[in-house]
């Protein structure tokens, strides 16, 4: 059997050899030159296999194991850097998205983008999600004790988001679920293609065709190999080495040519040169991880390319490891230097933390001036924590927590402080609007004694209540003294015009009191006595004079009055009617109503007491009989002694009857003035 295999291994080789390296072979298919022309674009790009194969049949083991091995190491931290890497691109700005944001971010990304490049992103919205709704359990919560006490016991309400937020993810697992399956089955299916390759390559390799059509369709099935994804991980190294053991037994079974052969070396050595100075171009890359990137596709690349030749395989590795090593230690200096730079941001953020907590658990101030330059300093804090870059990850939520409580606490202990304050700014604006709702109502009066002291006391509450908001401040008090100007204006008019009246009134006192002493009596007593009344009359009609000259007035007056009764020897009754209507004029300047109201009920009860005297006295004149005279005398000289008083008394009553009606009047027509 050994034999027979050899006899025909030895028959196909000299099949090969007609074929491929004879050229004036009359039979063959092609010639080497089209052979190798149909085939330039498959060596462009080699397989993967194809090398991997082509060094272990040519390399020296020391070379090939020191390739994969470096390879291998760079694909593993490239793979664990990606992954930081894509760990800060994920990071959810917590300080933007409200619930509801993050559940219709929620929605976009799982029904609307791919679940594998989503799935970051969607587990931190998730985390966000539920560290928002902590935030604000707490906060109800303490605002529960701080009114009903710590020893309450109570519960939580229900979220009404959290549900949708559960539907949203339980879709998101099934699409996750979908995702995986069809990952699977379409893993499944490439299983099923690489498998079928590596039995036509098996047949490829005990195939009685020509090399030219064996070698092509090998080439073919290289490339098709190529353009297959990835298989379930349990069969890719049985699966890479049943691949890799085919294509060593095409190439020992076909023996191609060394023509062609040193060919394919020489364009998989210049496509090497060329990967070695796109590595090198990548050194002069000032962004190291995109350089880093860029290295594993320059390595994917080598990796797929096949053998060179054996002079120059080490120098070429070399050349290209070299480069590698350098970019790879330029982006783990990148990751350090980055690493420095973010445990350095930690530091300056907490000191920022520490600034803002000695701001926000300080004494609180007590004025909205205060309040401002402290929240100056906070918002600044704030500006200078945007233009600090990241902090390590394993602190970022802690660092980030720690300062937004303290600016938290800083401004909620700001809003209580305001909210009190407005509270009395707007109770003290409704304070001064009853001020001015009052001042209004008093504006127009006239009775100028009793309203200046109700204005007075009005200004005097005014200065004893607080500020009001700063938008109605001005208006209120301008409000306020509009009214009081109003009636002072009025008030100093009108009293500027009674002065000039005042004075009149003192000139046409003192000239009638000098017409009064300079009366002579006329020989008609009647004539004389309404000689003294219109005098009398005449001193009425004149109004008030200035408080300093009226006692003065009177006195003189009553003084001239008296002089003309002396001289024209009156009787006592008119005398004492004329000093009581003296008086009366004075009570009628001064508006005393209820002295006069007393006078005039005191007169009313002596002139009953007399009447009752009168009818007494003529009730006991019947009981004496004619012999009496004397006594009956007495009675009537009695009875008339009442009468005459009595007729006194309805002349004072008189004088008070026109005194009131005179204050009526005046009263009246102050009112139809207001």
């Amino acid at each position: 059997m050994s034999n027979e295999l050899e006899n025909k291994q030895n028959s196909l080789e000299k099949e090969v050899e007609n074929e491929v390296i004879n050229p004036e072979n009359t039979d063959s298919e092609v010639k080497t030159e089209e052979l190798i022309a149909e085939n330039k674009t498959d060596e462009l790009v080699s397989t993967e296999n194809q090398s991997d194969n082509i060094a272990k049949v040519d390399a020296p083991e020391a070379v090939e194991k020191n390739e994969e091995d470096i390879f291998s190491e760079i694909v593993t931290e490239t793979e664990d850097d990606e992954e930081t890497n894509d760990d800060d691109e994920h990071q959810v700005d917590t300080t933007n998205l409200s619930k509801d944001e993050i559940l219709s971010k929620l929605k976009i990304l799982i029904n609307e983008t791919n679940i594998e490049e989503s799935k970051k992103e969607i587990e931190s919205l998730k985390s966000l999600y539920y560290k928002t709704q902590k935030a604000e359990y707490e906060k109800i919560k303490e605002e529960l004790k701080s009114q009903a006490g710590d020893e309450v016991s109570f519960e939580m309400p229900k979220d009404p988001t959290e549900d949708y937020l559960k539907e949203l993810m339980a879709d998101y697992k099934i699409k996750k679920a979908e995702y995986a399956q069809s990952l699977e089955l379409e893993k499944e299916k490439n299983l099923e293609l690489k498998n079928e390759i590596i039995e036509k390559i098996k047949v490829l390799a005990n195939s009685e065709e020509s090399l030219n059509k064996t070698f092509a369709e090998f080439k073919n099935l290289q490339q098709e190999w190529l353009t297959i994804g990835p298989v379930p991980a349990s069969e890719t190294t049985a699966l890479w080495r049943s691949y890799q053991l085919q294509i060593e037994r095409f190439y020992d079974f076909v023996k191609i040519n060394k023509e062609l052969r040193d060919l394919d070396f020489k364009k998989n050595l210049e496509q090497k040169v060329e990967l070695c100075e796109k590595a090198e171009e990548l050194l002069l890359e000032p962004d190291a991880v995109s350089s880093y990137k860029n290295l594993q596709e320059l390595h994917n690349l080598w990796k797929e390319l096949g053998p060179v030749p054996a002079d120059k395989r080490e120098e070429i590795w070399d050349r290209f490891s070299l480069a590698s090593k350098k970019i790879r230690q330029s982006y783990q200096d990148h990751f350090e230097k980055q690493k420095e730079e973010r445990e350095l941001n930690y530091q300056q953020k907490l000191i920022l933390c520490q600034k803002a907590e000695e701001i926000a658990d300080a004494e609180t101030p007590e004025s909205g001036k205060n309040w401002t330059e402290l929240t100056e300093k906070v918002l600044e804090l704030q500006k200078v924590w945007k233009t600090i870059g990241m902090v390590p990850k394993e602190v970022n939520t802690e660092v980030y927590e720690r300062f937004r409580a303290a600016c938290n606490r800083f401004f909620n202990s700001k809003k209580e402080f305001f909210e009190v304050v407005n509270e009395e700014l707007n109770t003290n604006y409704q304070k001064k609007l009853e001020l001015c709702v009052s001042a209004e109502s008093l504006q127009d009066s006239t009775d100028w004694k009793k309203t200046t002291k109700m204005f007075l006391d009005l200004q005097k509450e005014w200065k004893t209540i607080g500020p009001t908001p700063r938008k109605n401040s001005d208006q209120i008090w301008k409000r306020f003294r509009a009214a009081c100007d109003k009636f002072f204006n009025n008030k100093s008019e009108f009293f500027s015009n009674i002065e000039k009246e005042h004075k009149e009134n003192l000139e046409k006192k003192e000239t009638l009191i000098k017409e009064i002493q300079e009366f002579k009596p006329l020989e008609n007593q009647s004539e004389n006595i309404n000689k003294i009344k219109e005098l009398q009359a005449r001193w009425t009609e004149i109004g008030f004079v200035a408080n300093s000259q009226k006692d003065r007035l009177y006195t003189e007056y009553r003084a001239a009055i008296n002089s003309i009764y002396e001289k024209l020897n009156l009787n006592k009754s008119a005398l004492e009617v004329s000093n009581f209507n003296s008086k009366v004029e004075v009570l009628k300047e001064t508006g005393e109503m209820g002295a006069l109201q007393s006078e005039r009920s005191r007169i009313l009860r002596r002139i009953q007491e007399l009447n009752s005297e009168i009818n007494q006295y003529e009730n006991n004149m019947g009981f004496f009989s004619s012999g009496s005279e004397s006594i009956l005398k007495d009675f009537e000289k009695k009875i008339n002694k009442s009468k005459d008083e009595i007729k006194t008394l309805k002349e004072k009553k008189k004088s008070i009857d026109l005194a009131e009606r005179e204050i009526k009047n005046k009263d009246k027509k102050d009112d139809e003035n207001n």
